[in-house]
């Protein structure tokens, strides 16, 4: 079975970060992860199974691994995204929408923004969260949790000012 838990993965291994609007109870964070992991379990490329495994972090973060032997194509990574379509339908939420910011809002939960909203409101000093970040050592680091400032997103803001 070529899914594996993420914690066997090493630091560098190549991750894909889903931020997911709203967040997910837990009927439907179960529901989500057992479709992603019978999607990982026949994973493949080529003709080959793909290493891979996955974690939910705080019921808005779907992030896919995969191990950096492992090879993966177009296609394979376009099967994907079909089954987060999929997700979207029938958990009623949004995936693959680019247009928001996820961060902390002041009682520590994770809220989204779009960014016009976030441009117009953001502040350098709220915690956002890289959902563009590669490796999977950067999330366990905290390396993608980080003020504006100090992250890409603060860019937006500044562009406002």
């Amino acid at each position: 079975m070529p899914r594996i838990d993420i914690s066997r993965l090493p630091d560098e291994s190549r991750i894909w970060i889903f931020g997911i609007s709203p967040a997910l109870d837990k009927p439907k964070s179960l529901r989500l992860l057992s479709l992603v992991d019978r999607f990982l379990d026949d994973w493949s490329a080529h003709g080959q199974a793909i290493v891979s495994a996955r974690d939910l972090l705080h019921g808005s973060f779907l992030v896919i691994a995969v191990d950096q032997q492992s090879e993966t194509s177009g296609c394979s990574i376009d099967r994907m995204f079909g089954l987060l379509r999929q997700l979207e339908s029938e958990l009623g939420v949004v995936i693959l929408d680019p247009n928001r910011i996820f961060y902390q809002d002041g009682s520590g939960k994770v809220a989204t923004m779009t960014r016009p909203e976030f441009v117009e409101n953001g502040r350098q000093d709220m915690v956002v969260f890289d959902i563009l970040a590669e490796r999977i050592g950067r999330i366990r680091r905290g390396l993608w949790q980080k003020p504006a400032r100090d992250s890409w997103h603060g860019a937006l803001i500044r562009q406002a000012s």
